[in-house]
């Protein structure tokens, strides 16, 4: 097969991220945009790319086999649009979008073009996770329970706007979506009924340029009538993307601090470390490149569609905060 061209729009650290990954596979970035000049030539001069522009429209006057978006959420419509109206193929970085007005917007542009499109929730291609939905497949699961750690208020190492809600929409859609989507993944993909959630900011005081939670509390119901609850802090030391599910005859925890999943499924212990590869051999990136030459879809576990299922649920969890009350999704 000829190498695929891909451009690159976003050129911080996930930009480069996705760079080395499309580098790895064996195809070559070609493009780059970043709205700061000199993020899209550092960007351009690491991936030896010819083309690189401040000016979005002007990104897409090379041919492209597929573009990575890895912009801030709020900066999605635009460069989703301008890809679809060429047939661009895409991969945007979680979350899909800032909120779900937006991203039915996307969403429209989508599905009128017929580009493929998928979304970068990488613990879907964790051989880990993989593994706990084989392990569950067949089971009755009640409840699912889910931890987010990271230590972002006690040093600061991470993008400033990460904790500016404004930008990133907070913890629940930063960081939480990572993990809540891996629930739905492992459940078979179930969609959210209604959230609640409770939140509160009570570190750093004095760095009032920060406005996101450090601690979140949040309860859901999905529509195969399992109960969720997730556990947000990011104010903590040492870092944990757990996934737990509780039935009649299982209780599984998939920790991957420990990339290993404990506890017991009809009767017999477990104690099982996760695989070095998933069962396609290819992360979030790779399967993406792989689906775009061969035209193999099942190879996207996250395509935007369904990944909007989870963001209705962050949406509606965001929404509720500190009312006392649930929030329904919304349909449509």
């Amino acid at each position: 097969m000829n190498q695929l061209s891909i451009g690159i729009i976003g050129a911080g650290r996930m930009g480069r991220h996705h760079c080395d990954a499309v580098t790895n596979y064996g195809a070559r970035v070609v493009a780059v945009h970043d709205v700061l000049s000199d993020a899209s030539i550092a960007l351009a001069t690491h991936a030896d790319a010819e083309h690189f522009t401040d000016i979005l429209h002007a990104f897409f006057d090379v041919e492209l086999d597929g573009v990575v978006i890895t912009t801030p959420p709020p900066v999605r419509l635009e460069p989703i649009q301008l890809a679809c109206e060429r047939g661009v193929p895409i991969l945007v970085e979680k979350p899909p979008a800032l909120n779900m007005s937006d991203g039915r917007k996307c969403l429209e542009h989508i599905e009128s073009s017929g580009v493929m499109a998928a979304v970068g929730f990488q613990l879907r291609y964790h051989p880990l996770y993989e593994r706990m939905k084989e392990l569950i497949a067949s089971e009755t699961v009640h409840l699912v329970r889910t931890v987010c750690t990271i230590n972002y208020y006690l040093n600061f190492q991470m993008p400033f706007w990460f904790l500016q809600s404004e930008i990133s929409g907070g913890p629940l859609a930063e960081q939480a979506v990572h993990v809540l989507d891996c629930a739905r993944y492992v459940l078979g993909n179930p969609k959210p009924i209604q959230a609640h959630a409770l939140a509160t900011k009570n570190m750093a005081l004095d760095r009032t340029e920060f406005d996101a939670e450090n601690a979140i509390q949040m309860t859901y119901e999905l529509d195969n009538g399992v109960f969720g609850t997730h556990m947000n802090h990011c104010g903590t030391e040492g870092f944990c993307f757990d996934v737990e599910v509780i039935g009649p005859h299982i209780h599984l925890q998939g920790k991957m601090s420990d990339n290993v999943i404990r506890g017991y499924l009809n009767g017999e212990t477990i104690d099982e470390p996760a695989a070095s590869t998933n069962n396609l051999g290819l992360d979030k990136t790779g399967a993406w490149l792989r689906a775009i030459e061969t035209g193999d879809k099942r190879l996207i576990r996250s395509d935007f569609n369904d990944a909007l299922k989870t963001l209705e649920l962050i949406d509606a969890a965001i929404n509720s905060r500190n009312t006392g009350k649930f929030v329904k999704v919304e349909e449509g």
